[in-house]
């Protein structure tokens, strides 16, 4: 099966059950690094990035019908194909003739005509001149969140939307346990990955998704981390010894890190209900020992005080929407209403496990106020033997990443020290 048909079928699942493009390869990027693979999860994620516009410049030529009148195959093919014929690097020609022999083969004759004919003929369109709908529809959001953004940011709602469609950048936290960060990077200029240092971050580097099929990635030299995620981790400032808690903890990059930090000494729980073998095999990969995985539902999960904890809490992803492009049509208020009380209830929980004098971290890779410093205030409140401790400056006690600026990634960071 070639990448544009496998997208094709996770278009399909994407629409009827809400599957990604990982329920039909299961780690068949990670196993497989051919060019169909690749082809694959770049018009997966694209289309559905894109989807918003695709359909409206669809509508657009669709003279008698509808998109969505389409039988659901046809009108993810045609959505498929505008991807390839706007933003791949594609030829268009070998754009609209796949995307024909997948007409015929999911429809008929008949469908695989129209599809030739829209695709041959696909011009510019003019937008809505309504701010928010130009702003949702050109840059693929939807409405409900794109008038959230421009009442919390104004003016830079427009630069987050544009740098949340940007292709992701990888990033990589070095494994300091093992080596150090100029001799990661020569070995993977060697080995043939273009890797660029990143300005203030002694542990990161930036390099190519596909370094992952490196050497100096099997010999656990450095682990893949959010350059944002990575300094919520550093934040934390473990020591030697100290019994660290790693809430929510899946897929264990967070704790992997901790124990880099504190020289692979002391004991770092990491706590999820997820299945954690990941972090096994993260943690045998990059020789950490002192990592000790735990399945347990986090709200009802006890020990006796720990030393620091880090909750990474789930949230609506909005600093990191450019990395999964499903993401964002997955979101409504009323499941940002649920993510800030069980942000809440996992805040409380934590709280009961940290010794007098510990460290609680909170973080989350959102942009939304109401999931960070909102949060930390409702806690604050709640909990008055707690107090923030800056994590910046004396201006700002928040780490505050937007999308693009300054770390690619967005998101937050809150360092919280009980009395």
């Amino acid at each position: 099966m070639n990448g544009r048909e496998l997208a094709l079928k996770a278009l399909i699942g994407f629409e009827n059950e809400g599957k990604t493009i990982k329920d039909f390869t299961g780690n068949g990027k990670k196993e497989n690094p051919d060019k169909n693979m690749g082809k694959a999860y770049d018009y997966f994620y694209g289309t559905i990035k894109m989807r918003k516009r695709l359909d409206y410049i669809l509508d657009k030529h669709l003279k008698n019908k509808k998109l969505n009148s389409l039988p659901v195959p046809i009108r993810n093919i045609l959505r498929e194909g505008a991807y390839g014929l706007l933003f791949s690097k594609d030829p268009a020609h070998a754009v609209v003739n796949e995307s024909v022999k997948l007409a015929r083969k999911f429809g008929h004759n008949g469908t695989a005509g129209l599809v030739n004919a829209v695709l041959r003929n696909l011009q510019p369109v003019s937008y809505p001149k309504d701010r928010t709908k130009y702003l949702a529809t050109f840059y693929s959001f939807p409405e409900f969140l794109v008038r959230l953004l421009l009442k919390i940011y104004g003016d830079e709602t427009e630069d987050i939307l544009k740098a949340s469609n940007l292709p992701p950048v990888t990033s990589i936290r070095v494994n300091t346990l093992k080596t150090t960060t100029d001799e990661v990077f020569r070995n993977l200029e060697k080995e043939g990955f273009k890797t660029e240092k990143v300005k203030g971050r002694e542990r990161n580097l930036l390099t190519e998704s596909k370094s992952i099929y490196s050497e100096s990635f099997k010999k656990g030299l450095f682990q893949v981390q959010g350059i944002t995620q990575t300094i919520n981790t550093e934040i934390l400032r473990p020591k030697k010894g100290e019994i660290i808690l790693d809430l929510c903890s899946f897929p264990g990059t967070k704790s992997t890190g901790i124990a880099e930090i504190m020289e692979d000494d002391g004991m770092v729980l990491s706590i999820d209900k997820k299945d954690l073998s990941l972090v096994v095999k993260n943690g045998e990969r990059l020789g950490i020992k002192s990592i000790y995985p735990v399945i347990a539902d986090v709200l009802n999960f006890s020990v006796s005080r720990a030393d620091r904890i880090l909750l990474d809490a789930p949230c609506s992803g909005t600093g990191v929407m450019g990395k999964r492009g499903d993401l964002r049509w997955n979101l409504s208020m009323e499941s940002i209403n649920r993510l800030v009380d069980l942000q809440r209830d996992l805040m409380s929980s934590a709280a009961k496990n940290l010794k007098r004098g510990g460290v609680l971290v909170y973080s989350t890779c959102s942009i939304l106020p109401r999931e960070n410093e909102e949060q930390v205030r409702w806690f604050l409140d709640e909990n008055p033997d707690f107090k923030v401790v800056e994590s910046v400056d004396d201006k700002n006690p928040f780490i505050q990443n937007l999308p693009g600026k300054p770390y690619y990634d967005g998101g937050f960071g809150a360092v919280l020290i009980r009395r």
